[in-house]
């Protein structure tokens, strides 16, 4: 089949920019991360959903630019001594090809494609994430990515409520003849902004950083996603509790309390009330309660039959159909736990859990950022029980599994790339003394 020369032009034109692309990654490994966020969260607000024509593939840009992270981290890797790909990393990608090539020959390369997607993102992207890390200060880099970020999303939700006011019972509310949602940021929007509020409140900035924490913390409050509450809350928790030798631990249990005890009257607050004085049967019907998603969670795991299943999953494109209450519904299982054990199997959710264990102990060797890393750690376990880890969190899913890698697999950083830079200082009052041999 002859190509027109128009097809041809574009061709090489796209791979002139991909090449392009690549490079800078590689030389400005930080730049990449701040785009392909940017990217992200940019796709996610236009809902775009592009068609590739003849494959039947749903073509993203972030598509674009996850093969471009993957090709500048190879390249790194193989370019460079000294790097070394998280072993824990590569066990989930191999385990994510072999169920993909699977579902390739039973659904489809469009079935097994779409539905793997996430999962192609979000390693590729924690792949490169990881093999940056090694001798830079990425949680630096990361807060000056997140921070922005979550300010943006802010303005966003501010602009939302604008129309639709705030803390609206309703899942859509008709604004001038169109129906609107009342939620103006998404759930993985909201964490975005509760991490970047986190980073704030661990960091060493002036108080102008601490109360935009606190603002950016009342933005979450007010974006109604009670799975983000609950991790908000823990990460709060944790940081009142590593102040407790400052402030006293009876100050610090007192501000565990209130921040629990506000959490709880909010969450109880809004909307909840219906549902506390309705039965289990209608409460099952709104997808927004946990007993909707539990008998979703149940419904599934019959699936895995047999052995093979449990250990190794089911093939992407075997899809999440399931019946509940009566109502046939194919979303995702809102569970990354289960969601990983049904494609990836118990092998898949180990590997998963052993980078978070690795990153949680790892992260107690360094002193400056061992308290946002062990937040950060606990925001996406918590996250992760009612929602899919989206690609953005990639980020940090990188980050922490290189902070698990073996510390012979990572290159003594220099002066210049120390993750706790300090500059060399002389005493003063400390005179110079010489020995007399």
């Amino acid at each position: 089949m002859l190509l027109d020369p128009t097809t041809l032009l574009l061709g090489c034109a796209a791979l002139i920019v991909c090449a392009a692309l690549v490079a800078s990654f590689v030389r400005w490994p930080v730049w990449a991360i701040g785009l392909y966020v940017a990217a992200q969260l940019w796709q996610t607000r236009q809902d775009m959903r592009q068609s590739l024509p003849g494959a039947g593939l749903a073509l993203l840009p972030t598509d674009v630019l996850t093969v471009c992270l993957l090709v500048a981290a190879l390249i790194m890797l193989t370019g460079t001594r000294g790097r070394r790909a998280p072993a824990l990393l590569l066990a989930l990608l191999v385990l994510t090809a072999y169920s993909l090539i699977r579902g390739f020959g039973l659904f489809g390369v469009q079935a097994a494609g779409n539905e793997a997607r996430n999962f192609i993102q979000l390693l590729c992207v924690a792949l490169f994430v990881a093999v940056v890390s090694p001798g830079r200060n990425l949680v630096r880099a990361f807060t000056l990515i997140w921070v922005p970020a979550a300010c943006a999303l802010s303005c966003l939700a501010l602009l939302g409520w604008l129309n639709v006011g705030f803390g609206s019972n309703a899942d859509r509310v008709m604004v001038d003849g169109v129906l609107t949602g009342t939620r103006p940021v998404s759930a993985s929007e909201a964490m975005i902004i509760a991490q970047a509020a986190t980073m704030l409140l661990c960091g060493r900035g002036p108080g102008r950083a601490r109360a935009l924490a606190w603002v950016l913390l009342v933005v979450v409050v007010l974006t109604q996603h009670r799975t983000v509450w609950l991790a908000s809350g823990v990460m709060i928790t944790g940081w009142m509790l590593s102040r407790h030798r400052r402030t006293g631990s009876r100050a610090a249990a007192l501000g565990v309390l209130g921040s629990l005890s506000t959490l709880y009257f909010l969450a109880a607050s809004w909307g909840t009330a219906d549902e506390v004085t309705s039965s289990l049967a209608a409460s099952s019907e709104d997808d927004r309660t946990l007993v909707w998603r539990v008998e979703g969670w149940q419904a599934l795991l019959p699936r895995l039959e047999q052995v093979p299943d449990w250990l190794l999953g089911l093939p992407f494109g075997s899809g999440y159909d399931r019946v509940i209450n009566g109502t046939f519904t194919a979303v995702s299982p809102h569970n990354y736990y289960l969601e990983v054990l049904l494609r990836l199997g118990l092998l898949g959710v180990a590997v998963l859990l052993l980078v978070y264990a690795t990153a949680w102990r790892a992260a107690g060797a360094d002193s400056e950022h061992k308290l946002v890393l062990r937040l950060l750690v606990c925001s996406q376990l918590v996250y992760m029980f009612t929602y899919s880890l989206t690609p953005e969190q990639a980020v940090i899913l990188g980050l922490l599994a290189a902070c698990a890698q073996p510390r012979s697999a990572r290159r003594p950083p220099t002066l210049q790339e120390s993750p706790c830079p300090t500059k060399p200082r002389s005493s003063p009052a400390s005179p110079a003394r010489t020995v007399r041999i």
